[in-house]
């Protein structure tokens, strides 16, 4: 779609999502983290939860509905109204339909595989739908119609699959009201800890560069998407965890694992940029690689702090801490973005946000000491972790020498990179993560082969 729509079409696109990511969380209420401590310990399917689920479910449309209203007045009140009406409708409806995704009852129920199936099922209608109808730029409104289709279909596949919740329905004020109470530092934990990462683009549209825009959006959302899958497993093993004592060799396993994934594909999303950007949406993006540079440092930076928010702080009820964390973060985005933007304008947002994690990540660590303290072995092995970065630069000069197709570089890039670093860390720094990963590999291989 970055190809079809330009850049134009996709800055568009950018403000209205990062609006809407405002709104959702707004929304949201909360309910995603209070829901999952709630019912994480509640057996699968036990329905003495369900009143208080749906009143959850309610507590979301309510806080939806108040979302859009808030939504509509800001673009009223904008300068420079961007897109069209047809347009902002679409993602008022589209912000009410989000609401009724239901993901955090069904991970805290450990439902994944119909979080999959739904999704998968979703994408390849979108991608479908996307490559029939969307031929050209100003085939923008058949994109967000899709879009707005792709949302319905996901809450109507939530309600579905929480049928058997709605005949214990049953009006509590006294309950409505509890929950709103136990709720508010999880929605302002959860305003704080989205809002300071959409102030870049927001800031952004308000300049009314929609092509710069489009540069900036597309470089974010290849980074982005990625690291949404690290904070999905991050909630895998927050459940993990929270269903029994908190397991100290598996939280050590998580955050290894987490370091030995997501630094090596930062150091390939910095290194072959421009193959990647190439590759994604065309050579009209050019202004996106060095964005997109600096916005792999978040591989090094996010998924490292999820990790400590999430499965240490939340986990041991020190969600006030986690509020410290985002609020500080809050107001140093929004500081570092006021200032920087119309200095380096997209260059200046990008690193505003890289700073603001980095900030996040600093305060988790400490924050974390009496609960999870990172011993002399383990920042060892997260320093050999690090050799990926000059193995990763010498593949990138090797397979630029020879190979010109942004695909078959990325290819050979990441293969190379990733057979060298595994390599490495196997033989030269021992790591337990990856020969875990090996003897695992080993064991399955073994129970495929015929017996004698």
């Amino acid at each position: 779609m970055t190809r079809t729509l330009g850049p134009e079409g996709y800055g568009i696109i950018g403000f209205y999502e990062s609006l809407m990511s405002v709104v959702m969380v707004l929304s949201a209420f909360g309910v995603q983290y209070y829901g999952l401590r709630l019912l994480s310990k509640t057996a699968i399917g036990d329905a003495r939860e369900a009143n208080s689920v749906l009143h959850l479910i309610l507590i979301n449309l309510v806080m939806a509905f108040l979302g859009v209203v808030c939504y509509s007045i800001y673009l009223f009140f904008k300068p420079a109204f961007i897109g069209s009406g047809t347009i902002a409708f679409l993602y008022g409806f589209i912000m009410l339909q989000y609401m009724l995704h239901m993901d955090w009852y069904f991970q805290s129920q450990e439902r994944f595989q119909l979080l999959l199936t739904r999704t998968l099922i979703a994408r390849l209608l979108v991608l479908s739908a996307s490559l029939i109808f969307v031929r050209q730029p100003s085939d923008l409104i058949y994109y967000i119609i899709i879009s707005a289709c792709n949302y319905l279909f996901i809450s109507s596949v939530a309600v579905y699959n929480i049928r058997d919740l709605l005949p214990y329905w049953k009006w509590d004020y006294a309950l409505f009201k509890k929950l709103l109470r136990a709720l508010a530092p999880f929605a302002v934990l959860g305003v704080l800890g989205s809002v300071y990462f959409a102030f870049d683009t927001i800031i952004l549209a308000r300049i009314g560069q929609l092509k710069e825009l489009g540069y900036y959006t597309v470089a974010a959302k290849i980074v982005r998407i990625g690291i949404n899958v690290f904070s999905g497993a991050s909630v895998v093993f927050f459940v993990k965890l929270f269903r029994s004592s908190v397991d100290k060799r598996l939280q050590s396993d998580s955050l290894l694992t987490t370091i030995h994934l997501s630094y090596p594909i930062g150091a390939i999303l910095f290194f072959f940029a421009e193959a990647v950007i190439f590759f994604v949406s065309g050579v009209e993006y050019q202004p996106s690689i060095h964005l997109l540079r600096i916005f792999s440092l978040l591989w090094l930076v996010v998924p490292f702090h999820d990790f400590f928010v999430l499965q240490v702080l939340v986990l041991n009820h020190k969600e006030k801490w986690v509020l410290f964390i985002y609020l500080a973060a809050t107001i140093v985005s929004f500081l570092l973005n006021l200032f920087l933007i119309p200095i380096w304008f997209s260059t200046g947002a990008a690193w505003a946000i890289v700073i603001s994690e980095t900030l996040v990540l600093i305060l988790g660590i400490y924050l974390s000491r009496n609960y999870f303290f990172i011993n002399k072995q383990q920042w060892l092995e997260i320093a050999g972790v690090l050799f990926v970065f000059p193995i990763t630069y010498g593949v990138f000069k090797l397979t630029n020498q020879f190979v010109s197709s942004p695909l078959l570089n990325i290819i050979a890039g990441t293969g190379i990179t990733l057979a060298l670093h595994i390599l490495l860390q196997l033989t030269a720094f021992k790591s337990r993560i990856w020969k875990m990963g090996w003897m695992a590999l080993k064991a399955r291989i073994n129970r495929g082969r015929p017996a004698d």
